[in-house]
């Protein structure tokens, strides 16, 4: 949970929500955060993964593997 509240904190959405297994990021502009979400995760090592984007929600799931 620590590795999702730290990005949480870089990427400050407008909502979050748990959401199978993991949490959901909403009101977010998906063109940058993704790949934002992506390079931390891949900078850092994280065991987390992106596992849902919804467009109408501008929201992104993420969990813990």
């Amino acid at each position: 949970m620590e590795y999702l509240n730290k990005i949480i904190e870089l990427i400050n959405p407008v909502t979050t929500r748990p959401y199978k297994g993991g949490i959901e990021l909403r009101g977010l502009n998906l063109d940058t955060t993704k790949d934002e979400i992506q390079s931390v995760i891949q900078a850092n090592g994280w065991p987390v993964e992106i596992f849902d984007v919804d467009v109408r929600l501008k929201s992104v799931s993420i969990r813990e593997k």
